[in-house]
């Protein structure tokens, strides 16, 4: 046989599975997955995917993929198994869903690192996991709009002059190593460190578990300005009002709609004059009592 035959016979092979790598939600994948096969294997379906994985109910793979039903130790063996995933991939996929189906985050935690360590280094990009650092330290959202301050210096010593919270001088150089290595902070022409603007946080897994971090680390800062800042350089305050639960949603609503008119109120502010301090604004709106039984 020819190179050029050996060639076209080359392009017509395909994967035997969906690689699981870079996936941080095992329902997506398994979303995925179906539409992989359905395109590239005559005759799959949902209930040929039961039927090899010793599953009873033909639609077992639909219910999971959909939210459904979850996975069980014992189901998890059989869609490894019906889903053609060997070694590493295989661990991967057990892992995965033993973090997407976790409650606590420290959990959420341990198997997102456990699943960094069973990624190839070329597929690690792919999980996200710059966001997930970006918002596990206070200082990196802070560090990233310090540098629009007026008098703005890169030095460590100067910001930790600056800031009212304690950090020490290694911990704020090895922020701002992360911020520019990730390329949340660049320079621009003049060689001045800007943020840049497009911060997306893409994976929801990575998202929750960053985000719920983030505002645990702001709450304890909340605490501690009660002692450390002036009365008359902070505002805290508080509400206690009784609601019906359909009226849950419209204030979540209003309190969105108030934070999206106070930043853009802060970036006209800023675009105007020079800016000379970096604030911490946070939110709190939980319920104090159960819901009523019905």
């Amino acid at each position: 046989m020819g190179a050029k035959n050996l060639e076209n016979l080359n392009t017509t092979i395909k994967p035997k599975t969906l690689s699981v790598y870079g996936y941080t939600n095992y329902r997506q994948y398994l979303k995925d997955y179906y539409d992989f096969k359905k395109d590239s294997c005559k005759g799959f379906s949902y209930r040929s995917f039961s039927k090899s994985a010793g599953f009873s109910s033909p639609n077992y793979l639909k219910l999971v993929s959909e939210g459904t039903r979850n996975i069980s130790l014992d189901a998890c063996e059989k869609f490894v198994k019906a889903l053609a995933l060997e070694g590493q991939m295989a661990d991967y996929f057990a892992t995965l869903v033993q973090m997407n189906q976790s409650k606590l985050d420290r959990e959420k935690e341990l198997f997102l690192t456990k699943l960094k360590n069973l990624t190839p280094q070329s597929k690690k990009r792919e999980l996200n996991l710059e966001n997930l650092k970006y918002l596990s330290n206070w200082l990196h959202p802070v560090l990233r709009e310090i540098v629009e301050l007026e008098d703005f210096d890169e030095s460590p010593y100067w910001i930790s002059r600056r800031l009212t919270s304690n950090a020490s001088l290694n911990e704020i150089s090895s922020a701002l190593s992360f911020l520019k290595k990730e390329n949340f902070l660049v320079s621009n022409q003049d060689g001045k460190l800007v943020a840049q603007d497009n911060m997306v946080i893409s994976s929801d897994e990575v998202k929750n578990i960053a985000i719920r971090n983030y505002h645990r680390q702001m709450l304890s800062q909340a605490t501690e300005s009660l002692d450390t800042v002036a009365m008359e350089d902070r505002e805290f305050g508080a509400l206690t009002i009784v609601l019906p639960e359909s009226a849950t949603d419209e204030l979540k609503y209003k309190l969105k709609k108030f934070r999206q008119e106070l930043h853009q109120w802060a970036t006209q502010v800023s675009e105007e004059s020079k800016s000379n301090q970096v604030i911490q604004l946070n939110f709190q709106m939980f319920p104090q009592t159960k819901k009523a039984k019905k």
